[in-house]
């Protein structure tokens, strides 16, 4: 499976300074997973005192991150 970057998902890289490989690895590996609308789902992992949080969508066999941010705590659903 290939990570794409949506356009949006790299101007926010940008402007909240987070690198890429944070990203991989929370998708990677991630410590919850929650299921959002439009088939989209969220991934957290804990890297300390936050969480970095992840949404994204699959299409074909390519997973294509929409947005990312960092989280102090986490709604569980």
């Amino acid at each position: 499976m290939k990570i794409v970057f949506s356009n949006h998902s790299e101007i926010k890289l940008k402007q909240r300074r987070i690198s890429k490989d944070v990203v991989v690895r929370t998708l990677i590996s991630p410590d919850l997973v929650q299921l959002s609308y439009g088939g989209r789902q969220t991934v957290f992992k804990n890297f300390g005192r936050n969480f970095m949080a992840v949404t994204f969508i699959k299409e074909n066999d390519d997973i294509v991150v929409i947005t990312q941010h960092w989280v102090a705590k986490i709604k569980k659903k």
